[in-house]
């Protein structure tokens, strides 16, 4: 009977000690965490409000908690880690609290977001992961995730100004302007695209699927005229163009896009301003047009200083009269003002051909009309 007892009370024990061990396991396997997003769904994510959802715990445990936003179709990402002891119930976070470890796909990133409380165009996702610290080995790695959908827009803070929308236009090298209204504008740098609007396409379409007949990067400045190197402009085809903003090569955001025309019943008219002509740029083709001058960028970059010998010849290749047809060059953007109305008597509306040579060894063509302003008044 003494045994029977005795081994009834080592039975109890090892029960005992089963359950003590065993129950941790099951209590960790139970564990439910729900993460609920709602109080930023809709609201651009910042520094200010990415820790504003809400974690409701079944019972008070330690986790570790992984955000992630990542972009579609780009490499750019944000994330971070840190630890914290959830309370049974409803849990919330403030960076101040749960001192997070970031970590950015790049600084201009970093900058971005923390300096200028912004994020990039696009769509990225947002993704909560959250680990405890104990639980049952088949159920670690997975943890309790919780991930959303969302679209950074900078709602139009880059607006075109001229030429206006639908605008039907006078001249073949117009100026295109915009106005940038980030706090930021004047760290961007801008991308213009100029496209053909095909029959049957909007503007948006156009610009999205055509080949430009003009497109720029990496402009500092708000304005820039149609460039004679450019595809050149007809008339009765209609044309959209649109900008977008970069902040050290991230894209913030775009324009809207618009149109404008070249009616062919409204002559083109020549601009008394032009920007100057990069002869390095140029091949002899372009439609360049000279009201009384030419204004002429040369950049020197392969040597301390260089000379340019100008040659002017009309349509039947006769040498024209040039008052200075050498010009000085030194290390750098170098910038010249050729005076017709000065320096030559040339025809009103006759083509012609103006040969640099440098000392250098380079030869530059530049193909023209000249335009008299004294017939344009």
């Amino acid at each position: 009977m003494k045994n029977v007892n005795r081994i009834f009370c080592i039975c109890i024990q090892f029960l005992v000690f089963l359950f003590l061990t065993i129950d941790p396991v099951l209590s960790s396997a139970q564990q439910n965490i729900v993460i609920n997003m709602a109080a930023i769904d809709g609201l651009p994510i910042t520094p200010d409000n990415i820790f504003n959802y809400n974690v409701q715990s079944s019972s008070s445990c330690a986790v570790i908690v992984n955000g992630t936003i990542r972009y579609r179709n780009s490499n750019l990402n944000i994330s971070y880690t840190f630890n914290c002891n959830l309370n049974s119930g409803v849990n919330n976070f403030t960076e101040g609290i749960v001192h997070p470890q970031w970590q950015f796909s790049n600084s201009a990133l970093k900058e971005l977001f923390f300096t200028h409380k912004i994020l990039p165009e696009g769509t990225f996702e947002y993704c909560i992961n959250i680990i405890p610290t104990t639980r049952s080995p088949e159920n670690v790695a997975a943890g309790f995730e919780e991930c959303m959908f969302k679209r950074a827009s900078d709602i139009f803070l880059i607006n075109l100004v001229d030429p206006e929308n639908k605008a039907k236009l006078k001249e073949f090298n117009p100026d295109l302007t915009w106005m940038a209204n980030y706090l930021v504008s004047n760290e961007l740098t801008y991308r213009i695209r100029v496209a053909e609007i095909k029959k049957g396409q909007n503007p948006v379409n156009a610009v999205m699927r055509n080949q430009p007949v003009y497109q720029e990067s990496s402009l500092m400045q708000n304005a820039i005229v149609y460039p004679v190197f450019a595809k050149p402009l007809v008339v009765n085809q209609p044309y959209a163009w649109t900008v977008d903003a970069y902040y050290k090569g991230i894209l913030l955001g775009g324009s809207e896009t618009w149109e404008f025309i070249i009616p062919d019943s409204i002559p083109p008219i020549v601009k008394v301003e032009r920007s100057y002509i990069d002869i390095k740029r140029e091949n002899g083709t372009s439609n360049i047009i000279a009201l009384g001058s030419l204004k002429l960028k040369y950049l020197l970059d392969d040597a301390a200083k260089d000379d340019l010998e100008l040659e002017l010849l009309n349509s039947q290749n006769q040498k024209c009269k040039l008052t200075n047809n050498n010009f000085k060059a030194k290390y750098g953007d170098n910038r010249y003002k050729i005076d017709f109305a000065e320096a030559s008597n040339l025809k009103h509306k006759d083509n012609y051909v103006l040969n640099i040579k440098t000392k250098t060894g380079h030869q530059y063509k530049l193909a023209f009309q000249y335009f008299n302003p004294e017939f344009l008044r």
